[in-house]
């Protein structure tokens, strides 16, 4: 099981995983339709894994179009359709 833990990592690896959460969470804000500017985001990155950034991100843009919107009936609460 330690292959999967992250801290066994090497430091280069570690922060490649840290930059592929990134972004995930930059494409599943957009698809939230919540505030997110990929570009400000990219330059948050180190240097030399931007275009590792832009790489994951276009990956993710692309699963995410699989997935429900913000405004899909998967994410109403329950008795949300007692308020409207």
């Amino acid at each position: 099981m330690s292959q999967w833990n992250i801290a066994s990592f090497s430091k280069e690896e570690q922060d490649k995983v840290a930059v592929d959460k990134v972004a995930a969470a930059v494409a599943w804000q957009e698809r939230m339709s919540k505030p997110v500017v990929p570009e400000l985001v990219e330059r948050e990155q180190p240097e030399h894994l931007r275009e590792y950034f832009r790489e994951r991100l276009r990956v993710h843009r692309l699963n995410s179009q699989q997935l429900p919107r913000a405004n899909a009936p998967e994410y109403n609460k329950p008795g949300d359709e007692q308020q409207k």
